[in-house]
């Protein structure tokens, strides 16, 4: 029991930490087009099939000269503004279904994944997850047992801290070795041939005037 306890607070407070460090809102993104994937989106098909439509028609906007086949060139003008502005009422519509989407999903993971932990924590309040030797921990036990653990055990709260602050740390060090670091940009040295270059030339304006 106390095994199992221990190794599920661990897994919940890691499955937070790497959510936090993926973002929400990237997971919500990622679920979003996986949605419009699997159910079809209409708006979503015909935003592509008009994204198609107009660039194959600039295409050929570009092949026709507006001078000697002005009627077909107009035709064709007049059909990619009113394909334009249907591309643009389809992506307003889609951009105000994608942000509800993503809105909710992001609602449904935070609710779920602090919900969880908060569960655990109040049922098993009370809940020793291990017991420590006393003479190493001894100013430090009740400490470790807050907030009605036994004395002399680690609570489900003070566990469900020091997983998190680990795995958090983890999280962090990862993302930092995963993440390409920019190349620190350094200010050209006074008197250098690109603030030279930038410089105007002294009595260009006066001569450009006269």
């Amino acid at each position: 029991m106390f095994a199992f306890l221990a190794v599920l607070v661990f897994l919940l407070e890691a499955a937070a930490a790497i959510l936090d460090a993926i973002g929400y809102g990237s997971i919500a993104a990622a679920l979003w087009d996986t949605y419009c994937r699997a159910t079809g989106n209409r708006k979503a098909a015909e935003r592509l099939e008009l994204r198609a439509a107009i660039v194959a028609l600039r295409r050929d906007l570009r092949s026709v000269s507006s001078v000697d086949e002005f009627a077909r060139w107009a035709k064709l003008r007049r059909r990619l503004d009113a394909l334009s502005a249907s591309f643009e009422t389809v992506s307003s519509d889609l951009s105000i279904e994608r942000t509800a989407f993503e809105l909710y999903v992001n609602m449904v993971l935070r609710v779920a994944v602090y919900g969880v932990r908060a569960v655990v924590s109040i049922y098993n309040y009370r809940v020793a997850v291990f017991y420590v030797p006393q003479n190493w921990f001894y100013p430090v036990l009740w400490f470790l047992s807050l907030p009605s653990a036994p004395m002399g055990s680690v609570s489900v709260t003070v566990w469900a801290f020091a997983c998190n602050r680990v795995c958090k740390r983890a999280a962090a060090i990862f993302n930092r070795t995963l993440r390409p670091v920019a190349p620190p940009v350094t200010a050209p040295a006074p008197g250098s041939s690109d603030v030279a270059a930038a410089r105007p030339a002294v009595g260009s304006g006066s001569a450009l005037i006269g």
